[in-house]
C-alpha cells in the first residue's frame, strides 16, 4: 500500500488499546497511521460543506 500523505510504503501493523487491538496501515516514511475508523471519519467530513 502507498502512503496518501508522501506516497512512501505502508505496512500493516496491530495496535491494542485498554479494551480491543486493531489493525492499521502505518507509513515508514512519515508515521502517517490509518484505520477503518480514519478512513470513515475522513470520508465523513469531505462530503460535509462548511458555510
Amino acid at each position: 500500500m502507498q502512503c496518501p500523505r508522501c506516497k512512501g510504503r505502508m505496512f500493516a501493523e496491530k495496535f491494542y488499546d485498554f479494551v480491543r487491538s486493531f489493525d492499521a496501515w502505518k507509513c515508514t516514511c512519515c508515521g502517517e497511521l490509518l484505520d477503518s475508523t480514519i478512513l470513515a471519519n475522513r470520508a465523513r467530513n469531505k462530503n460535509t460543506h462548511l458555510g
